[in-house]
């Protein structure tokens, strides 16, 4: 993340991404151009332009061969620009009802709930991490892993000197490693760093000793290759505790530079022309083995790991990576990066890195970015195991998505689209197909960022006012939707109409989170095999009016309360299986159905009667219900042929009975016809089937019809044998 965009870096980024982004083939016209981690922007209280010690160049690099001098203007779709109904695209879907289906019993899929993660960057001071609605608002969110300190500005950030004397890197104010611990600890998270790659292994170290370490702890971390003596763990434990927190916050995940593969002209070998991050290496096997010697060594991924983790062997160290390393449609693979990491790091890396910004220019209709999720995730996940089957020899590590959102550079966002409620479909999507893809880790770019020059704003809160975001909503929604993903089938096209995801909160709750892309309400049957009935249900609802809208209502509040107290999610009614549930336009629904808390059982009696010569007797069959239900029950009922036949031996009969609250028995009358015929006894079956609370304990009644009619004995005439 850096501080300010210079223009002729950006000029040459459009430039060249604009060839880029018109010649890739439908197939990968969705994907992430370019993982260029985005800036903050100017706010009335973030400086446009603070300075640093080193910079990228201003000059204008040479372009490539082939890439045209101006780039494409975009504009916003019409819909935007208007505010106009749905545009053809999003005609409404046929007049039967979607059909979704899902089983309780399928075996589950674990969600790793670090999959709901943001980033927390330092610009924005302790003016908002300790700011009560600031905290609040992000509270509701519940983000689970906040990565910090900033993107790019963590490639030269001194946390030592910030921390001990004050001295940050802009003389504005930033957040310093104690302001982290007091946010991540008041708001319940778990954190995320991104170690300087441009300083030291043993500066990496003492850094983990001051957030793990424990005062008593005597291990030394010594003398750097630098020449400077960073003592022992319990030193920088011991400051930490001075600063206000005695107990170690232990931070597990960690991560060595932030796009490193997108260093700047003159930082290293393999550096692009229009690269932007200060590093020293552009090149994948130098950044895992470092380069150099004595105090110019440059100390790569694994000496960092290692002498990090010799003061906490429990911490999990991250290499960084890219998307699409292998696929030849993909326009960069930063001079082969991402597999000379894997290849140089495969046998010890912890976890891979990547960022997956889905585009760099605006795509022409919102249509096309509503769908890119449910192509681009499971394409980058097979291209990530080509790589590591062809550099790891099949090894598998968790994949980290550690920044990700809508657009690379914010300045391309003109239309301000990572504002509107299409970004909240989007990254509701986004999120779902990471989870489905087996994604282990993601941290969208960012909780709060600074507005852009021109208008647009990568955070889920301003910086300034601390608003929701439309895309804000989907983090509470998806952190209600549970920790277990189960197979789930729709009618409707995910990719165009509704995409959906079910799930397991617990042993008595089935959810579902639905994603309507359309302007049209959708009508769905919703059926949940492995479930007879439900106890009761909520449906929490984010809308907007359009897909260009900037405001959304969360369960019909248009400004909820920081903690989202006073918008409840709404009782659901009339709950059958299947459930007939109608989505809203423009909107993300998450369903949570009580499949358990009913524990009322009914049976069914079997029944023996006398058949009689004539006329009929009745079978009196009595269903029972306990213990007694506060609810309705309903349950239905046939009778079926035994040795017994309907219409001759008794009348068929069928129907549905009725349970209201506290009552616990009901009866069925089948009559038996009455004959002079000896037939012997006879049976037919009473069947129980369809109800909507509590189980079927008993289902199956016998109805026993006894003969009473006398053999009739045949007597013949003797016959004379000779």
């Amino acid at each position: 993340m850096r501080h300010k965009r210079h223009t002729a870096v950006l000029f040459m980024l459009t430039i060249i991404l604009n060839t880029f982004v018109f010649s890739l083939s439908a197939a990968t016209s969705c994907r992430a151009v370019q993982a260029i981690t985005p800036d903050p922007a100017p706010s009335t209280a973030i400086p446009a332009s603070p300075t640093k010690t080193t910079a990228p160049p201003t000059k204008t690099p040479a372009l490539p061969t082939g890439i045209p001098a101006s780039p494409t203007a975009t504009t916003l779709p019409v819909e935007a620009a208007t505010a106009s109904p749905a545009p053809a695209a999003e005609s409404s879907p046929s007049a039967s009802a979607a059909t979704i289906t899902f089983d309780i019993n399928t075996a589950p899929t674990a969600i790793d709930t670090r999959i709901l993660g943001t980033n927390l960057p330092a610009w924005l001071g302790t003016s908002r991490t300790e700011n009560s609605t600031f905290i609040g608002r992000t509270l509701a969110a519940s983000p689970t892993i906040i990565r910090i300190p900033g993107g790019s500005w963590s490639n030269w950030y001194d946390w030592s000197n910030c921390e001990q004397n004050n001295v940050c890197p802009w003389d504005w104010g930033v957040l310093k490693p104690t302001d982290f611990i007091n946010f991540i600890k008041v708001t319940g998270s778990e954190a995320m760093y991104i170690i300087n790659q441009n300083g030291t292994t043993k500066e990496a170290a003492a850094l983990v000793a001051f957030f793990n370490g424990a005062v008593t702890d005597n291990t030394v971390i010594g003398v750097d290759v630098r020449g400077r003596d960073w003592g022992k763990v319990k030193d920088w434990a011991q400051l930490r505790s001075n600063n206000g927190n005695p107990d170690p916050l232990n931070i597990k995940y960690w991560e060595i530079g932030n796009e490193i593969y997108g260093g700047s002209p003159t930082s290293g070998t393999d550096c692009l022309d229009w690269g932007w991050e200060d590093v020293w290496t552009c090149d994948g096997t130098e950044y895992v083995n470092g380069i150099g010697s004595g105090a110019n060594r440059k100390e790569g991924y694994i000496e960092f790991r290692e002498t990090m983790r010799a003061v906490d062997s429990t911490i999990l160290v991250g290499a960084v990576g890219i998307p699409f390393g292998n696929d030849p449609n993909y326009w960069i693979n930063y001079n082969n990066w991402g597999n000379e990491v894997i290849a140089a790091a495969g046998d010890v890396m912890d976890f891979y890195s990547i960022h997956q910004y889905a585009y760099f220019e605006q795509p022409p209709t919102y249509q096309e970015a509503l769908a890119q999720p449910q192509t681009a995730w499971q394409a980058i996940m097979a291209d990530l195991e080509t790589s590591f089957d062809q550099h790891a020899a099949g090894r598998r590590v968790p994949i980290a998505v550690t920044e990700h959102n809508l657009f690379s550079v914010q300045d391309q966002d003109n239309n301000q689209w990572m504002t509107r409620a299409v970004n909240m479909l989007f990254m509701a999507d986004s999120i779902g197909q990471m989870m489905e893809h087996g994604f282990a880790m993601a941290n969208q770019w960012d909780l709060a960022n600074g507005q852009a020059g021109n208008g647009t704003d990568y955070g889920l809160l301003d910086a300034d006012t601390f608003a929701r975001s439309p895309q804000y909503y989907v983090f509470p929604l998806w952190a209600r939707f549970g920790q277990q993903m189960l197979p789930v089938t729709t009618s409707y096209d995910p990719a165009t109409t509704l995409s959906v995801y079910a799930g397991m909160p617990d042993g008595e709750t089935a959810s579902l989170l639905a994603i309507n892309k359309t302007g049209n309400s959708i009508t769905a049957n919703i059926q949940i095999n492995g479930v007879t009935s439900f106890a009761g249900g909520t449906a929490d609802v984010v809308q907007a009016a359009s897909l260009d809208s900037q405001t959304v209502t969360f369960n019909g509040v248009s400004s909820p309360s920081d903690d989202l107290s006073n918008a409840p999610p709404a009782a659901l009614t009339n709950l059958s299986n299947p459930l007939s549930y109608t989505f809203q336009p423009y909107s993300v629904t998450l369903l949570r159905l009580n499949i358990g808390t009913d524990s009322s059982q009914l049976t069914v009696d079997d029944v023996t009667v006398t058949e009689g010569d004539s006329g009929v007797t009745d079978a009196i069959f009595t269903v029972s219900l306990s213990p007694a239900s506060s609810q309705t029950v309903t349950v239905d009922y046939a009778t079926a042929d035994d040795l017994a036949n309907a219409g001759s031996d008794y009348t068929a009969a069928n129907g549905t009975l009725t349970f209201d609250p506290g009552v616990t028995s009901r009866t069925v009358s089948v009559a038996v016809n009455g004959d002079t015929f000896f037939e012997g006894n006879e049976t037919f079956n009473f069947i129980l089937s369809n109800v909507n609370l509590g189980a079927l304990f008993d289902a199956n009644g016998v109805g026993q019809i006894l003969d009473d009619d006398a053999i009739a004995w045949v007597y013949l005439p003797s016959v004379s044998h000779n």
